[in-house]
């Protein structure tokens, strides 16, 4: 199995330095270092056998994810970043837990820490998806096959995209389930992130406007009744008031509707 880990400038590769990676048989740390300055590997990371380090020249964690996906080598990869906390129990009982579904193209997990997302109580099938379930990107795994080999993220969505600052990660999954893939959630933690995702902090208008236009595909037909609830929703959390919600979360949607296929995220191969 590898670990993708995405990251950048010299701050990030010490990050991920300070991410004390445990050395698991059959673990692999993939690390993709944007902006990365001409910096030197820290020590710690250099001279482990486990860890391979590969400097990139393009911008945006979704372009930074699609890169490690194009590097993966394993068949089984682990989507990552550099500020989550891994242990030798939980990285192992995510192998076994794909060892034993040979059938399943797509794992999806949980993760400790501050963001209080709702899981599903037990395993089950996300061919629809339950009840209040949003996906992570550090909580997902992929089986890499013939049948997964063009899924990538879209790299007009994400940190460092220019306009929808956030949804990549429901995307690529909306984009699983459309391809027919097997895509299942496991009740098992993978790690810890002790700080809230993107998604889940203050809500700037790239991170609102990425809100919205998920929002659009995911539901075709019912977005202008949604956005209002999630305008309030966001409001009662505190990320932003219900106006200063509301008009970015439309221009996001609407933007998408007009031009929905900008870049598409599953690649022809």
């Amino acid at each position: 199995m590898q670990v993708l880990i995405s990251t950048c400038t010299p701050q990030g590769i010490d990050r991920v330095a300070a991410m004390e990676l445990p050395a698991v048989e059959g673990v692999e740390y993939l690390v993709m270092w944007q902006k990365h300055e001409g910096a030197q590997v820290p020590k710690q990371l250099e001279r482990r056998a486990d860890v391979r380090i590969i400097r990139s020249e393009r911008i945006g964690l979704s372009a930074n994810r699609n890169d490690l996906l194009d590097a993966a080598t394993d068949e089984v990869v682990l989507i990552a970043d550099d500020d989550l906390r891994y242990t030798a129990a939980s990285l192992s009982a995510v192998r076994d837990v794909i060892n034993d579904n040979p059938g399943v193209d797509y794992f999806s997990f949980r993760h400790s820490g501050p963001a209080h997302k709702t899981y599903p109580a037990s395993e089950c099938s996300l061919r629809h998806l339950p009840k209040g379930f949003y996906q992570t990107s550090f909580e997902v795994a992929l089986r890499r096959s013939p049948r997964t080999a063009g899924l990538r993220y879209r790299e007009d969505f994400g940190v460092g995209a220019p306009y929808y600052g956030c949804g990549e990660e429901e995307l690529l999954l909306l984009q699983a389930r459309k391809a027919s893939l097997n895509c299942r959630f496991f009740s098992i933690t993978v790690a810890e992130h002790p700080a809230p995702s993107t998604g889940n902090r203050h809500a700037d208008r790239r991170t609102l406007h990425g809100h919205g236009a998920v929002i659009a595909m995911l539901h075709p037909w019912s977005w202008p009744l949604r956005l209002p609830l999630k305008a309030m929703r966001l409001a009662r959390a505190g990320h932003a008031s219900f106006t200063a919600a509301l008009w970015p979360l439309i221009a996001g949607a609407v933007r998408i509707r007009i031009h929905p296929r900008k870049q598409s995220a599953y690649r022809h191969k």
